[in-house]
């Protein structure tokens, strides 16, 4: 543990360092060590199977950031300018157009900040309640990182192996012809779909309940999505646990209920 190489040009803000194989892991000086050596070992756990992802994402300047509890999204620098999205944007989710009224009367900030306690991509960030498990504190019950994370592995994915792309976005265009994952955050785009299969991969995912379905478990997602389960299996290991996780197999994540498509707005 440390500061942040000079290498890494960052803002003065952050002040601790850990490196994952390549992958920066930072944050204010706000944040406990411990906290920073949780979300290095489940980076370390989610690449373990293909070093070839990680040589890709370190080449593409993949970073992880994590916020303290008194943080928020518009704390950290790189995301301290960002625009709330317009009416006609595609992050958009089906809920947030339908209440487009709601975010014309934030702020960009108040916008963010609500928005999630997490982001996915080149810099991806989590949340440090989130990954010590602090009871009663928002996303208790399912680990944020593993599924931000897994949006930046898919994108190495589509760089690095684009014939497992290919049958990612196969599996998610038959699973929404066929009617799968109805009213789930997991439906709203294929990037969605493999970040919540990425959770359920790991046991690590709050229940998802619909007419035709009820998901809890790895075991569960490989009965109902056998598609989906089949693609994570080529990238994740198949102990299916990551041991830094204090979500694994927790009895929050029954108790929560499940985020319907766009519910987070």
């Amino acid at each position: 543990m440390g500061p942040p190489p000079a290498s890494l040009g960052l803002d003065p803000f952050y002040a601790k360092h850990l490196d994952a194989g390549g992958i920066p892991v930072v944050s204010s000086a706000r944040v406990e060590d411990a906290t920073l050596q949780v979300a290095r070992e489940l980076i370390d756990g989610m690449l373990a199977e293909r070093p070839d992802l990680r040589r890709s994402m370190v080449a593409d300047g993949v970073r992880v950031g994590v916020m303290a509890i008194d943080e928020s999204t518009t704390d950290l620098p790189e995301q301290r300018h960002w625009k709330k999205p317009a009416p006609d944007d595609p992050r958009l989710t089906p809920c947030e157009r339908k209440h487009y009224d709601r975010i014309a009367a934030m702020s960009d900030r108040e916008y963010w900040d609500s928005r999630a306690r997490g982001m996915g991509g080149r810099y991806t960030t989590g949340a440090e309640e989130n990954l010590r498990g602090v009871p009663d504190t928002r996303y208790f019950g399912e680990n944020i990182l593993v599924h931000e994370l897994a949006h930046a592995v898919l994108y190495a994915v589509q760089r690095a192996d684009p014939a497992l792309y290919r049958r990612v976005e196969e599996a998610y265009a038959n699973a929404m012809d066929a009617g799968l994952w109805r009213g789930d955050y997991a439906a709203v785009t294929v990037q969605e779909y493999w970040a919540e299969g990425t959770q359920f991969w790991f046991n690590s995912n709050k229940l998802s309940r619909g007419e035709d379905r009820e998901v809890l478990s790895a075991d569960d997602l490989q009965a109902y999505d056998p598609a989906l389960y089949a693609v994570l299996g080529e990238v994740y290991s198949h102990r299916q646990r990551l041991d830094a996780d204090v979500y694994y197999r927790h009895p929050a994540r029954s108790r929560i209920a499940a985020r319907a498509a766009g519910s987070d707005c």
